[in-house]
């Protein structure tokens, strides 16, 4: 089979072997057309992209680039890259292609990078000759390899005829462009859908022209999720042998890209040129996970093809010096339009190769304008003009989602223990260390692809054996639970007293700030996709709670120490409880150069052996002031009605909550707490000094005299991605604690 082979493997990743169970498949297979004017639509498509393309000539272009990759956490996403960027292109069919930077910024966690190289940072313009849809991952003169060949990611092209069969097409809307001259061009939308998913075709919808089978418009996803153990056979062998030494919370490896899409505008009646890219996915390595945005827009200058040529009334032939072919003709050239600006520019020393085309820079002789450059487009996540806006996203998004999902190939499934996922190891006083395995098979059914999973444990100390199975359903637009369990819980699940951080406090240093509660029961719960950001989640539940007890005494750094023993385990009450939860927790802002500002709202309500209503809120701003300052607040309040057990009531003291103090160092139906801090940054992140306040108890009795009060220092990396805080309890309380968390707000 051949296969377009997409460019660009960042790594070689480490794998596993997926395996397949056969499915019957039930019924008739429908037809690879659903009516004649899908057909049409995609045999002219397919012609129309069979043509080698040689129309146009030359061009010249103002493209403009937007780069965002963040890392996500629960509390915020935090900037790890960030470019924007400008260029005028001057484009031939043959010879060097001519980039001048108008502008370039480019920044890390660091900061903004001084001095960079220009070269490469854009070195793949739009070719005319090459695929429309791949907008430049693939070239016309590509090698077609064997499909698995091991190698590299292939993709099987909907517009190449030995693919066809792999598709499900049906025709859409009409797009209707109006022209200056009065003329309508008309667009037909075709929808693509892979007979079974698979992370080599795509779903999504293709725009095109119908009289000459071009490509307007396209909006489209990989139609299943890319996992670099499962998707790249050369690197199972590395596997083996290279990649094996990879800690388990680092792996899998995946990508999910939620959508691409490209858009060309008319020029001059004769051909499509680009106008938009968009390209939006997560990137994911174990407990790691990386969003990332690319945005591109193209200002069309001019244009020259064959026909305007040979046109007496067309454009004229480009200047001589628009071939570039020497250094002394480009600088030529650009001495007169350069001089309209005042600034200078040289040609960069260094250059790129791009497919056997030489790319050369013309870059300003003071690299600091590119900085300030008045070219410099806004960052990512801001609306600009030239860019797609978010009403157009979001309808292309949409568009995306009423698409049917291509049913799955097969049963597959997996298996996995131990080390080979972060959460299935874990350390704390009730269980000890408590290992666990879990088997997903994805089946079809008549709702759609489901995944269903199985995860069973035990711990060396507490030999009561954990079980949960979960069914999901999710598509681009939501993620659907059903849960069943017996298994241990947390009493603040915000905390994430159960995950890493907390499990090797709890096995090094003896510390475990979590309280635990055995439940047994079901759940269902509504979720955004696994790619999004879970800023809205509804839990309905239905489950009996017990107490349980510390079973170990046991941490690496007190095994000396024979008097040693956890604190102890809050007593919860038991009962069944039937209810639900809501939670909502948006942020806005991811440059740590910039405001942020983060809300937090939980409500819940329950009956059965007791009858509560709780809810809680609470705001974060962080905030940038001059000398490399910031300043960062918080503060919070929430109260319980009813009657509710122990594990509902409201505690503070600990890092999330007042540090200086040990957990549940104050309880009761009311709490409010507010923190403030000022930080200085620093190349490697932030020294800082703070203080708490808290208080809980019930607000009939609330007086500010009788909370507890903090001050601290704080040394905090990457915007508070790793946290060190020191504090000391005021108001004559001999208390000192020093802890180290993830997920601070500076």
């Amino acid at each position: 089979m051949r296969a377009l082979l997409m460019r660009g493997s960042a790594a070689r990743f480490a794998g596993f072997v997926l395996c397949f169970l056969p499915m019957a498949v039930v019924g008739q297979e429908p037809p690879k057309y659903a009516d004649d004017v899908a057909e049409a639509l995609h045999l002219a498509a397919v012609d129309n992209r069979a043509e080698f393309d040689d129309r146009v000539l030359e061009y010249t272009a103002v493209v403009r680039q937007r780069v965002g990759a963040a890392l996500r956490l629960p509390l915020k996403d935090r900037t790890l890259y960030r470019l924007e960027s400008a260029h005028r292109v001057f484009w031939t069919d043959e010879g060097t292609v001519l980039s001048q930077v108008l502008a370039l910024r480019e920044q890390t966690p660091i900061g903004v990078i001084e001095g960079q190289s220009h070269t490469g940072m854009f070195d793949e313009p739009f070719d005319p000759t090459n695929d429309r849809l791949l907008f430049g991952f693939a070239d016309h003169d590509d090698d077609m390899g064997v499909a698995g060949d091991g190698e590299d990611f292939w993709f099987e092209h909907p517009l190449y005829g030995e693919y066809a069969e792999s598709y499900r097409f049906a025709s859409g809307d009409t797009l209707t462009l109006r022209l200056p001259d009065e003329r309508v061009v008309r667009a037909i939308e075709l929808q693509v859908v892979p007979v079974v998913a698979d992370v080599h075709r795509m779903t999504g919808s293709l725009w095109i022209e119908p009289e000459s089978g071009a490509l307007v418009r396209a909006v489209y996803r990989l139609s299943e999720s890319f996992d670099a153990f499962r998707d790249i056979p050369d690197l199972q062998e590395e596997e083996e042998e290279d990649l094996k030494h990879i800690p388990g919370i680092f792996k899998p490896w995946t990508a999910e890209i939620s959508m691409i899409a490209v858009d060309y505008a008319l020029w001059d009646f004769g051909v499509w040129m680009p106008r938009t890219l968009r390209a939006e996915g997560v990137v994911t390595a174990g407990i790691l996970k990386a969003p990332a945005t690319v945005d591109v827009s193209y200002e069309m200058e001019s244009v020259v093809t064959r026909e305007s040529l040979e046109l007496d009334d067309g454009p004229q032939p480009p200047m001589e010096e628009m071939h570039f072919r020497t250094r002394s003709e480009a600088m030529a050239y650009l001495a007169q339009r350069m001089s309209e600006s005042g600034v200078e520019y040289e040609l960069d020393s260094g250059w790129s190769d791009n497919n056997g085309r030489r790319h050369r820079y013309l870059v300003p002789s003071d690299p600091e304008y590119l900085a300030q450059s008045p070219e410099l487009p806004p960052p990512v996540w801001e609306d600009a003009p030239g860019f797609a806006s978010q009403d157009e996203l979001e309808r292309m998004f949409t568009r995306l989602a009423d698409l049917p999902t291509a049913p799955v190939q097969g049963v597959p499934r997996t298996f996995r223990w131990g080390l080979e996922r972060p959460d299935l190891m874990r350390y704390n006083r009730v269980e000890g260390l408590s290992l666990g395995a879990r088997g997903q098979i994805r089946p079809q059914t008549f709702l759609g692809a489901l995944s269903i999973s199985g995860t069973a444990r035990i711990g060396h100390a507490d030999v009561h054996p954990n079980g949960r199975l979960d069914v999901t359903r999710e598509t681009i637009e939501r993620k659907l639970t059903w849960s069943a369990y017996h298994e241990l819980a947390a009493i603040d699940e915000q905390s994430r007293h159960l995950g890493l951080g907390n499990s090797l406090l709890a096995a090094f240093a003896g510390r475990d700030d979590g309280d635990y509660y055995r439940r047994s029961g079901g759940s269902f719960s509504w979720t955004p996709p696994t790619a999004e950001r879970q800023t809205v989640t509804f839990r309905g539940f239905g489950e009996y709670h017990q107490a349980v007890l510390p079973e170990t005494s046991f941490a690496l750094f007190q095994v000396r120490d024979e008097t040693f023993a956890y604190r102890d385990n809050l007593l919860a009450d038991e009962g069944w409880l039937y209810g639900g939860a809501v939670r909502l927790s948006p942020w806005w802002g991811t440059d740590p150069d910039l405001t942020q500002f983060g809300l937090e709202v939980d409500g819940e309500a329950a009956t059965g052996d007791y009858e509560y209503a709780r809810a809680r809120v609470q705001a974060r701003l962080a905030v940038p002031l001059p000398s490399d300052l910031r300043i960062g607040v918080s503060a919070g309040a929430g109260r319980v009605w009813g009657t509710a057990p122990a594990q509902k009531l409201w505690y503070v003291g600990g890092p999330a909550t007042l540090r200086g103090f040990d957990p549940r160092a104050m309880s009761g139906m009311g709490q409010a707490r507010a923190r403030g801090e000022v930080a200085r940054a620093f190349a490697f992140g932030a020294v800082s000094v703070f203080s708490d306040a808290a208080w809980a108890g019930t607000w009939e009795s609330f007086d500010t005299d009788a909370g507890l009060l903090s001050i601290g220092a704080g040394l905090s990396i990457l915007d508070g991605l790793i946290r060190f805080d020191a504090a000391w309890g005021l108001r004559d309380q001999d208390t000192f604690r020093f802890d180290m968390y993830l997920d601070a707000i500076l």
